[in-house]
């Protein structure tokens, strides 16, 4: 069997790594801190837009979850 080409190799890698990025993302847990006012405002809503987007994107996960055992109750 061929091996992979250096370029592919690196294609597979950085897909590798970019997927467990993702993973982290979702299941690692995002604090929120900073003031509500003042300078560290943004921080709090950069966090807070980043916890809705976990969120959703967990809630997702789920749903895909019970589809593919859905799928699974079907089949058998």
């Amino acid at each position: 069997m061929a091996s992979l080409r250096k370029r592919d190799k690196k294609r597979e890698k950085a897909r590798a790594d970019a997927a467990a990025k993702r993973k982290k993302e979702m299941t690692e847990p995002i604090t929120i801190d900073g003031s509500k006012r003042g300078s560290g405002r943004r921080k709090r809503q950069r966090q807070i837009k980043a916890l809705l987007k976990q969120q959703e994107s967990q809630k997702k996960f789920r749903e895909r979850e019970e589809a593919k055992t859905k799928a699974e109750l079907v089949v058998l």
